[in-house]
Protein backbone atom coordinates (compact mmCIF):
# COMPACT_ATOMS: atom_id res chain seq x y z
CA UNK A 1 0.00 0.00 0.00
CA UNK A 2 1.57 3.41 -0.49
CA UNK A 3 1.34 5.30 2.37
CA UNK A 4 0.82 8.85 0.97
CA UNK A 5 -2.57 7.80 -0.68
CA UNK A 6 -3.25 6.22 2.02
CA UNK A 7 -3.20 9.57 3.93
CA UNK A 8 -4.74 11.21 1.41
CA UNK A 9 -7.95 9.39 1.42
CA UNK A 10 -8.04 9.26 5.51
CA UNK A 11 -7.82 12.78 5.17
CA UNK A 12 -10.89 12.79 2.85
CA UNK A 13 -12.74 10.85 5.20
CA UNK A 14 -11.33 12.76 7.97
CA UNK A 15 -13.29 15.88 6.15
CA UNK A 16 -16.58 14.50 5.38
CA UNK A 17 -16.61 13.40 8.85
CA UNK A 18 -15.92 16.59 10.40
CA UNK A 19 -18.50 18.30 7.85
CA UNK A 20 -21.14 15.72 8.94
CA UNK A 21 -20.74 16.56 12.83
CA UNK A 22 -21.07 20.21 12.52
CA UNK A 23 -24.60 19.20 10.91
CA UNK A 24 -25.53 16.87 13.06
CA UNK A 25 -26.09 19.01 15.96
CA UNK A 26 -28.10 21.13 14.22
CA UNK A 27 -31.10 18.52 14.09
CA UNK A 28 -30.86 17.61 17.77
CA UNK A 29 -34.12 18.11 20.02
CA UNK A 30 -34.03 21.83 20.80
CA UNK A 31 -31.99 22.66 18.15
CA UNK A 32 -33.35 24.72 15.09
CA UNK A 33 -33.65 21.64 13.26
CA UNK A 34 -34.80 19.84 15.62
CA UNK A 35 -38.41 21.46 16.57
CA UNK A 36 -41.20 20.63 15.62
CA UNK A 37 -42.97 23.09 12.97
CA UNK A 38 -46.31 24.57 13.95
CA UNK A 39 -48.73 22.44 12.04
CA UNK A 40 -52.05 24.01 13.04
CA UNK A 41 -55.55 22.13 13.41
CA UNK A 42 -56.51 21.76 10.37
CA UNK A 43 -57.03 17.88 9.12
CA UNK A 44 -54.41 17.62 7.09
CA UNK A 45 -52.15 18.79 10.00
CA UNK A 46 -51.99 15.04 11.88
CA UNK A 47 -50.64 13.43 8.12
CA UNK A 48 -48.27 16.25 8.20
CA UNK A 49 -47.17 15.80 11.45
CA UNK A 50 -46.58 12.46 11.15
CA UNK A 51 -44.80 12.56 7.47
CA UNK A 52 -42.04 15.15 9.49
CA UNK A 53 -41.55 13.05 12.03
CA UNK A 54 -41.09 10.38 10.03
CA UNK A 55 -38.40 12.40 7.81
CA UNK A 56 -36.40 13.87 11.04
CA UNK A 57 -36.21 10.28 12.56
CA UNK A 58 -35.16 9.07 9.10
CA UNK A 59 -32.61 11.53 8.18
CA UNK A 60 -31.40 11.01 11.96
CA UNK A 61 -30.66 7.73 11.82
CA UNK A 62 -29.30 8.00 8.65
CA UNK A 63 -26.24 10.86 9.95
CA UNK A 64 -25.97 8.52 12.74
CA UNK A 65 -25.01 5.49 10.32
CA UNK A 66 -22.95 7.85 8.25
CA UNK A 67 -21.06 8.76 10.87
CA UNK A 68 -20.75 5.63 12.15
CA UNK A 69 -19.64 3.86 9.33
CA UNK A 70 -16.88 7.15 8.63
CA UNK A 71 -16.02 6.35 12.62
CA UNK A 72 -15.44 2.71 10.89
CA UNK A 73 -13.45 3.40 7.66
CA UNK A 74 -11.15 5.48 10.10
CA UNK A 75 -10.42 3.08 12.18
CA UNK A 76 -9.45 0.56 9.24
CA UNK A 77 -7.83 3.16 7.54
CA UNK A 78 -5.74 3.83 10.50
CA UNK A 79 -4.96 -0.02 11.08
CA UNK A 80 -4.10 -0.42 7.48
CA UNK A 81 -1.42 2.24 8.07
CA UNK A 82 0.19 0.69 10.84
CA UNK A 83 0.23 -2.74 8.71
CA UNK A 84 1.59 -1.57 5.85
CA UNK A 85 4.29 0.13 7.67
CA UNK A 86 5.38 -3.17 9.62
CA UNK A 87 5.23 -4.80 6.20
CA UNK A 88 7.59 -2.44 4.25
CA UNK A 89 9.55 -2.42 7.47
CA UNK A 90 9.61 -6.49 7.51
CA UNK A 91 10.27 -6.37 3.90
CA UNK A 92 13.18 -4.27 4.13
CA UNK A 93 14.78 -6.13 7.11
CA UNK A 94 14.34 -9.47 5.04
CA UNK A 95 16.37 -7.20 2.03
CA UNK A 96 18.93 -6.73 4.22
CA UNK A 97 19.53 -10.14 5.37
CA UNK A 98 19.17 -11.71 1.93
CA UNK A 99 21.92 -9.05 0.43
CA UNK A 100 24.23 -9.98 3.73
CA UNK A 101 23.87 -13.42 2.45
CA UNK A 102 25.03 -12.98 -1.20
CA UNK A 103 28.29 -10.80 -0.10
Amino acid sequence: MDPEVLNEYRTLVQEQLDHLETIIPRLEKGNKLGRLPAFGQLDSATAARTNYETFHKTTWDNLQNLREALNGMMETLEDSAELAVEADETAASDMDGYAAELT
